[in-house]
C-alpha cells in the first residue's frame, strides 16, 4: 500500500495542469510515463499519476508550458504519495532537487502571474472596470465608480512588486526603474488590461483597466446614431473627448471596427499601449505601439503618412506637435481619429487652439474650421440599478455655422448652435442628461451632479420602470 506524507510548505502552490513526462532516476533503460499537474510552486510539483511512487524515490521529470520554447528539465524527490483511487490514481509530491536558476526563475514568475490572474479574474467576473494594487492594502476595484477591496489580505510592497515584475519583460522593467512611470498591457484569459505601473512614497503600485475583447457597436454602447455617420465620413478630423475613464477608447473601438465591416480602406492605429484588438475585414488594419513599434507619437504619425494609410487612430493627442501633425494628416484627406482629455466640445476646440503660440492660432483655427468633422464629449454615469455604466454624450457636428464661429475665433458662440442643431445630430450634455433621467436609466442625484442647469430637471418628467 502507498505510504501518505505531507512535507512541510515553504511556498504556497497554486493550482495548474501542465504537462509532464518522467521517470524514476538512475534507471538503466528509463521509460519516461505521462502525467499532468495539479498544483506547483517554487520549490516543488504535484502530480496525478496512475502508478503509486514510494516516499524518498528519486525523478527526473519535464514541465512543459506552452509559454515555454522547450521542456523545463529537473530532479527531484517524492516527498508525499496519497491514495485518490486504489490502484488507479495516486497524487505524487516532488521536491525539487536540480533545477536550471532560469527554469526556476520562470515558475516563480509563472506562479505570480497565475496569482495575478486569480485577483485580476475575480474583479472582472464581479464586472470591475479598473483593479488597484497599492502597497500594505488589499487589491481595490472599481464598480461602478465605487472602490471596493477584491479580499481582506493586504498585500505588502514585496508582494506587489512580484506580482507586477512577474509579467514584466527586463526590458520593461529597467525602462520602468529609470523613468518611474511605465505604461504597458497584459493578457490573460479574460482578456486584455491596459496598465499603468507607478510608484507612491517610494513603493511600486499599478492600476490594470480591463479591456473587453468583444468590439460593441456605437448602438449597444449607447451612443447617438450620429457617432457612426461620423466614422464613415471620408476624411477629416473627428475628436472623442471626456476625463480618464468615460469610455474614449471603447468609443474609437466602435467606430474602428464600423470602417472595418464597411469600408475597403487601409487603417493604422497609433497607441501606447494597444488596447482593442482588430481582425482585418474589409478594410486592412495595423496596430502599432509606441514604445515597441516606435519610439514616440510623433515620430509614428510623421511615417505613418508615408504608408498609404486612409484612416489613422491615434489613441491620444497630448503636445503641440501631435496636433500639427494630426491637423495635417486630415487636412490631407485622411480620416483622423483621436482623443483628448477635455470636458466639452468648446473646450475641446480652445485646447486645440490654445497649445498654439499666439502667432499660429488664427491659422489653426483656419485648419481646425477646414478639417473638423465632429467632436463627441462623453462620460459615464453609474445607472440607476446599478448594473452599470450609461453613457452621457455632448456632440458637435461641423456644420457651416460651426466652422464660421471656430475661424472668427468666438467659441462661446457654439453654445447656442449645439442647442438648436438637433437637426444635424448637434446635442448639449445637459440634454443627454435630461434623456436619460427621463428614461429612468440615470438617478436625480446622479443627473444633479453632472448637469450643468439643474433648472431642466425639475419639469421632468420620469418613465415609470419595468
Amino acid at each position: 500500500m502507498a505510504e501518505n506524507f505531507t512535507e512541510k510548505r515553504k511556498y504556497s502552490r497554486i493550482p495548474v495542469a501542465l504537462k509532464i513526462k518522467y521517470t524514476r532516476a538512475n534507471e538503466p533503460e528509463p521509460v519516461y510515463k505521462d502525467a499532468l499537474s495539479t498544483d506547483i510552486s517554487q520549490n516543488g510539483i504535484l502530480i496525478r499519476t496512475e502508478e503509486a511512487v514510494p516516499v524518498s524515490t528519486p525523478i527526473e521529470l519535464y514541465i512543459s508550458s506552452v509559454r515555454l520554447p522547450s521542456p523545463i528539465k529537473a530532479t527531484g524527490k517524492v516527498v508525499r504519495t496519497e491514495i485518490i483511487e486504489e490502484g488507479k490514481a495516486y497524487n505524487i509530491g516532488i521536491f525539487f532537487t536540480g533545477i536550471e536558476d532560469k527554469y526556476a526563475d520562470f515558475i516563480k514568475k509563472y506562479i505570480q502571474a497565475v496569482d495575478l490572474d486569480k485577483i485580476l479574474n475575480f474583479a472582472i467576473q464581479k464586472k470591475a472596470s479598473d483593479i488597484h494594487f497599492v502597497s500594505n492594502q488589499p487589491p481595490i476595484m472599481r464598480l461602478y465608480d465605487e472602490l471596493i477591496p477584491v479580499h481582506d489580505k493586504v498585500l505588502s510592497p514585496d508582494e506587489i512588486k512580484g506580482l507586477i515584475y512577474g509579467f514584466l519583460p527586463d526590458r520593461q522593467k529597467e525602462k520602468f526603474e529609470t523613468e518611474l512611470e511605465l505604461d504597458t498591457s497584459y493578457v490573460n484569459d479574460m482578456g486584455r488590461f491596459r496598465v499603468n505601473v507607478h510608484q507612491e512614497k517610494g513603493q511600486l503600485g499599478a492600476a490594470f483597466r480591463h479591456i473587453s475583447t468583444q468590439i460593441k457597436s456605437a448602438t449597444e454602447l449607447g451612443l447617438p446614431k450620429v457617432v457612426a455617420d461620423l466614422a464613415l465620413k471620408p476624411n477629416g478630423l473627428i475628436l472623442v473627448t471626456g476625463p480618464t475613464g468615460s469610455g474614449k477608447s471603447t468609443t474609437l473601438a466602435a467606430m474602428i471596427e464600423l470602417i472595418n465591416q464597411s469600408r475597403k480602406c487601409m487603417i493604422i492605429s497609433l497607441e501606447d499601449p494597444i488596447e482593442y484588438l482588430y481582425q482585418s475585414k474589409k478594410s486592412i488594419i495595423r496596430q502599432r505601439e509606441i514604445g515597441f513599434d516606435s519610439h514616440s507619437f510623433i515620430d509614428a504619425l510623421k511615417h505613418t503618412l508615408r504608408q498609404d494609410v486612409d484612416v489613422i487612430l491615434i489613441g491620444e493627442i497630448r503636445d503641440l506637435d501631435s496636433i500639427t501633425v494630426a491637423l495635417t494628416a486630415a487636412e490631407t484627406g485622411h480620416l483622423v481619429l483621436t482623443t483628448l482629455h477635455t470636458t466639452d466640445t468648446i473646450s475641446t476646440i480652445n485646447r486645440v487652439i490654445d497649445v498654439f503660440p499666439a502667432g499660429q492660432q488664427q491659422q489653426v483655427r483656419m485648419q481646425l474650421a477646414e478639417t473638423l468633422r465632429g467632436i463627441i464629449a462623453q462620460i459615464l454615469i453609474p445607472k440607476k440599478d446599478r448594473t452599470g455604466l450609461a453613457v452621457a454624450t455632448e456632440i458637435m457636428i461641423q456644420t457651416p455655422a460651426v466652422a464660421n464661429v471656430i475661424r472668427q475665433g468666438n467659441s462661446e458662440q457654439l453654445r447656442s448652435i449645439l442647442q438648436t442643431g438637433a437637426q444635424f445630430g448637434m446635442q448639449t450634455m445637459d440634454s443627454s442628461l435630461l434623456q436619460l433621467y427621463k428614461d429612468g436609466i440615470i438617478s436625480l442625484e446622479d443627473a444633479k451632479t453632472f448637469v450643468k442647469d439643474p433648472t431642466i430637471l425639475s419639469k421632468a418628467q420620469v418613465k415609470p420602470t419595468v
